[in-house]
């Protein structure tokens, strides 16, 4: 759940970010200063898509994409609460436990 708190964090200090999960384990903020492994970042980002605060898509290349949701008006206030507490939008029960 670490590593949620750190991309929703992330997220609020730069709205425009979008990269594959391996870019992001790498590069982002959080993550990559928790060095952590692409498949945790990946499910995170699973689970934080799950949350309606993060949007995939499939890049030309065949590379998933993530970056924040777009045109939710509440996706900051969203992106914040995760911030302070990453099971404060726990999508219908207890987060995975891949991310504990």
């Amino acid at each position: 759940m670490s590593v949620v708190q750190h991309l929703a964090r992330y997220l609020c200090a730069h709205p425009d970010a979008c990269d594959s999960a391996e870019g992001i384990a790498r590069w982002w903020g959080g993550a990559a200063e928790q060095g952590a492994a692409v498949g945790v970042v990946e499910a995170a980002l699973q689970w934080m898509s799950a949350c309606s605060v993060v949007e995939t898509w499939q890049a030309a290349d065949g590379r998933v994409l993530y970056r924040g949701a777009r045109g939710d008006a509440h996706l900051q206030a969203r992106l914040q609460a995760l911030a302070a507490d990453p099971r404060a939008l726990l999508p219908g029960g207890p987060a995975p436990r891949s991310l504990h």
